[in-house]
């Protein structure tokens, strides 16, 4: 069973573009909703129910969508808590056994069929019993929307920003990162990040899950965002290490041309995969992570 969860918030518009891309291969959907309207960094935002109520009945006609609603903002707890809480949360809600995967509302698989292809080789019907694994899927970060196309991360020859997705036991320590083993897999997920407005994306920026531990002082975050703002397909070439965190995960950028995100993914040609299918076994060995985790432990 191949049970899906989404957080819904203030970019709920979003879901137009990622529920389709999983619908037809999902058992079981959660849409969970904060009841206040509030984000994980306790800011109340502005969502036009009306709308999403229309939208969401065209939009689940084999009624697989639960729309859960409840109190996502803890005071007391921190937005990475709330963010991980929430995940928690949802995934009870679906209920034990099978695959759980969470997929962002800002999310786009390229090939969702495949993927759930590839977690019933894994483990055809997880029960929530066996060893606990978590499937990673590589990101293609969209930083910036420009008049003719997309600024992205472009990895060239690297492994790509990894996230894990699916799991067959959910234990959301930090959003979907828990202490499982993660089995790497070479499906890619058109991430619209910082693709956003200006306002939508200063709103995230203060209000997301990593508000607490990626750009925390005021003054650095606003310096990031005015260097976004001034981002155009010329002068994205001369700009490397990108990401607000850890530069290095997002090495350099890249353009693409396409007056919309499905035009974009239409256009984006996603490169080849770095690992050769012999490293991407070995990668995914458990007993050689251990070997490699106890070199590291004598000798480092």
């Amino acid at each position: 069973m191949i049970k899906v969860g989404f957080c819904v918030s203030y970019d709920w518009e979003m879901l137009k573009r990622s529920l389709p891309r999983v619908y037809a291969y999902a058992d079981k959907i959660c849409f969970s909703l904060d009841k206040n309207r509030t984000s994980w960094n306790r800011q109340h935002y502005t969502f036009d129910e009306v709308a999403f109520a229309t939208w969401l009945a065209q939009a689940d006609p084999d009624k697989k969508i639960d729309l859960y609603e409840d109190d996502f903002s803890i005071d007391g707890l921190s937005p990475m808590q709330n963010d991980s809480r929430q995940r928690m949360l949802m995934a009870q809600r679906l209920g034990e056994g099978g695959w759980h995967v969470q997929v962002d509302s800002d999310e786009y698989f390229l090939d969702f069929g495949g993927f759930t292809r590839q977690l019933k080789k894994i483990n055809p019907a997880p029960t929530g019993k066996e060893k606990p694994v978590n499937v990673c899927v590589c990101w293609v970060p969209l930083i910036r929307r420009v008049p003719n196309g997309y600024i992205y991360v472009d990895f060239k020859d690297q492994v790509p920003e990894v996230v894990p997705v699916a799991t067959t036991l959910p234990h959301y320590e930090r959003a979907r990162h828990s202490g499982h083993f993660n089995i790497l897999t070479s499906h890619y997920v058109i991430h619209e990040t910082w693709a956003r407005s200006e306002d939508e994306l200063w709103f995230k920026m203060n209000n997301w899950g990593h508000v607490g531990d990626e750009l925390v002082e005021r003054n650095t975050r606003q310096s990031y965002y005015n260097l976004w703002k001034v981002l155009d397909e010329y002068n994205y070439q001369y700009l490397s290490n990108f990401h607000p965190a850890q530069a290095a995960v997002w090495p350099t950028l890249g353009f693409c041309p396409g007056k919309s995100v499905e035009e974009f993914m239409q256009n984006y040609k996603p490169p080849v995969f770095p690992l050769s299918p012999l490293r991407l076994a070995m990668r995914n060995n458990r007993n050689v992570a251990r070997i490699k985790a106890l070199y590291t432990k004598l000798f480092s």
